[in-house]
């Protein structure tokens, strides 16, 4: 009994030890390849931030659309909200249904007050080996973690959990100091016809323009 109980462990721990055995330059040339096929894609996500400073948490839900190279639309019902990012210029709406208006805060250089890095790496053609210090983390049957770093000075270093069949982001976690964000997107739909004008937002007579630098 203990000789079977001592196979049956061994084997056990085989199998374990068999995880997380993809090679790291097959994970990121995978990678490389679904991200370079992917001109746009349309998902669902759920955001949660936490602030390591004030120990708080804070989820948000909602459909983010992404035409590659720097568009990303996020639309979050929950607050009423649309946030666009278009290059470097930002269009936040947000619906005052009880007085009929929408407020619409135009950034037109929004790199100046927010580092786009994060986002860039969701919505830019990045090249993942050029970029990024990679090492490898946990890997199970579904998916492989990924820890990368910027290669150049960065307050930042992202967690990312890659799809192992599509080779697809199923979420990312951005750390600094102060804050981890992570975002995992379900029902993704890559490369479908991305209509232009999610992207772009035109004010209405009755809405409230700030415009920002």
């Amino acid at each position: 009994m203990r000789t079977q109980y001592f196979k049956f462990s061994l084997l056990f721990l085989v199998t374990l030890s068999a995880w997380g055995k993809t090679p790291l330059t097959e994970v990121l040339d995978k990678l490389q390849t679904s991200w370079d096929k992917t001109l746009n894609y349309k998902a669902q996500f759920k955001q949660t931030v936490y602030s390591t400073q004030m120990h708080t948490k804070e989820e948000t839900e909602g459909t983010i659309f992404v035409s590659k190279p720097g568009k990303i639309r996020w639309e979050i019902p929950a607050q009423k909200t649309v946030q666009i990012l278009n290059g470097k210029k930002m269009i936040q709406t947000k619906e005052n249904r009880r007085r009929k208006t929408t407020v619409v805060d135009i950034y037109k250089d929004v790199s100046q007050s927010v580092d786009l890095k994060s986002l860039s790496f969701l919505c830019g053609n990045a090249s993942f080996k050029e970029i990024y210090q990679s090492v490898l983390g946990p890997e199970d049957a579904e998916k492989i973690e990924l820890k990368f770093t910027p290669k150049t000075p960065s307050n930042e270093s992202y967690l990312a959990e890659i799809d192992k069949k599509s080779y697809f982001l199923r979420a990312l976690t951005t750390v600094t100091a102060d804050s981890k964000v992570r975002i995992e997107f379900f029902n993704t739909e890559t490369n479908t016809n991305s209509d232009p004008s999610l992207f772009e937002y035109q004010p209405k007579p009755k809405d409230i323009v700030h415009e920002n630098p």
